[in-house]
């Protein structure tokens, strides 16, 4: 009886693993999707809005990788991001288009599957 006990408690905490990081990846999408086209034109034209997105998203899903230690962890992870920014990309009732087509845009949504591709087959431990 007491092996049942000790299975189900790891399956318990996998599940609400999954739950943390999905909603993760929605907080990160919803949040690069706005950051994205935040540009300073002060003396270029510079987007330093993706770049700050990129260095959370890399060190989100890294944390999600090494805290979980599970790939599929950084499946939700990405299942949740890929969700909320397939929302983002369409025109909502009122006519509002998040990801518009512009470089940044684009970018935003290429990088980011390229990031999380990697992450989801990178091994969780380093022998």
């Amino acid at each position: 009886m007491t092996g049942v006990q000790t299975c189900a408690l790891p399956i318990f905490n996998k599940i609400i693993y999954f739950i943390i990081s999905f909603f993760l990846g929605v907080i990160i999408s919803l949040m690069g999707g706005f950051l994205q086209a935040s540009k300073s034109t002060y003396l270029i034209n510079f987007p330093w809005g993706i770049v700050v997105y990129f260095i959370i998203l890399i060190f989100s899903v890294n944390f999600v990788r090494k805290s979980f230690r599970s790939r599929l962890t950084v499946l939700s992870f990405s299942i949740g991001w890929l969700i909320i920014t397939l929302l983002m990309s369409t025109r909502s009732p009122a006519g509002d288009l998040v990801l518009t087509n512009n470089y940044l845009a684009i970018t935003y949504l290429i990088t980011s599957v390229i990031f999380l591709a990697t992450f989801c087959t990178m091994p969780t431990r380093i022998k």
